[in-house]
């Protein structure tokens, strides 16, 4: 008896995958392209640091922390310092549509060296100028160029990297307000003999301890310079004009006197003059009085000298 294999009936589910239709070219290669998110979800990089840090075998021994100097370069874009629909809206806009972030104070005129656009340290003082007597800078877009050195410098700015400008400025302020609290604080105690004064509140029955601020940051923005790129140089071609004001008045006195015709008249009258005897009797009078005084005065000297020998 010869057996015959039979085969499987096709499913209804492969029988529908097998009628719908494939679009015109799905077989053929294909380019996509994809476009990368903006905004604040943009993977762009915005800042580089390097730091490098350096110990000696002594610094080691004593404990004594390492020399390190850190260098940042920073681009801030649109969307950090105006309005944009696709990330936010930012709160404080000017006039020319632009955040006023203030920079941080090492970007501050008053902290900057006056060959980059830095306001001059008050004479009476050797601490900078305050902020106050100069404009406030504020961020922008572009490239910015921030250097410093030491631990702590070094630590603060990795953390500022994480925050945006406004969240960098509301840290600023919790240093500030800490720094105040640290301070208020000290000064108190020196005030009472190096006893502690603060807000009294328990901390477990039946102990009462005064509260205490935390110590503040250490001040770091004398370590750092933060500069915009290219940087505010002040106005040397004002300077110079200025120094060469005199100059230039008595040059164009000089031109108009040429140009109007007096130097060639001047010239005219003097060679006129020196053909006559006049020039010749002034310097005989002028030699002739000289002569009289000099012989004046070697008579007195002699007469001196009969005075004073015994």
């Amino acid at each position: 008896m010869s057996t015959s294999e039979q085969t499987p009936a096709p499913s209804q589910q492969q029988q529908q995958q097998q009628r719908v239709r494939k679009p015109p070219f799905a077989d053929w290669p294909t380019i996509k392209i994809l476009t990368p998110p903006q905004g604040r979800f943009s993977p762009k990089t915005d800042e580089w640091c390097f730091t490098y840090c350096s110990q000696s075998v002594s610094g080691r021994f004593h404990g004594k922390e390492p020399s390190c100097r850190s260098v940042c370069l920073r681009r801030v874009f649109p969307h950090e310092v105006r309005n944009i629909l696709s990330f936010h809206r930012h709160n404080e806009v000017g006039p020319d549509g632009k955040a006023k972030y203030p920079l941080p104070v090492e970007g501050q005129p008053s902290n900057l060296p006056r060959i980059l656009g830095g306001t001059p340290k008050n004479d009476s003082d050797d601490q900078p100028s305050s902020t106050s007597a100069s404009p406030i800078k504020h961020w922008d877009e572009g490239w910015y160029v921030w250097t410093g050195k030491g631990k702590w410098t070094v630590l603060q700015k990795t953390e500022e990297m994480m925050l945006d400008f406004q969240r960098q400025r509301q840290l600023e302020q919790i240093r500030q307000k800490r720094k105040d609290m640290w301070l208020e604080q000290q000064d108190q105690m020196k005030q009472n003999g190096g006893e502690l004064v603060g807000e009294q509140r328990p901390r477990g029955p039946p102990w009462w301890t005064p509260l205490v601020p935390p110590k503040s940051v250490e001040d770091t923005s004398s370590l750092s310079l933060l500069v915009p790129l290219p940087p505010d140089f002040p106005p040397l071609l004002d300077k110079i004009k200025k120094f060469l004001e005199p100059s230039q008045k008595v040059l164009n006195i000089f031109y108009e006197s040429i140009s109007s015709g007096e130097q060639k008249q001047f010239a005219l009258r003097v060679w006129e003059k020196a053909k006559t005897d006049e020039p010749f009797i002034l310097a005989q009078r002028t030699c002739s009085h000289v002569y009289e005084q000099w012989k004046k005065h070697s008579v007195a000297e002699e007469d001196d000298g009969k005075k004073g020998s015994p």
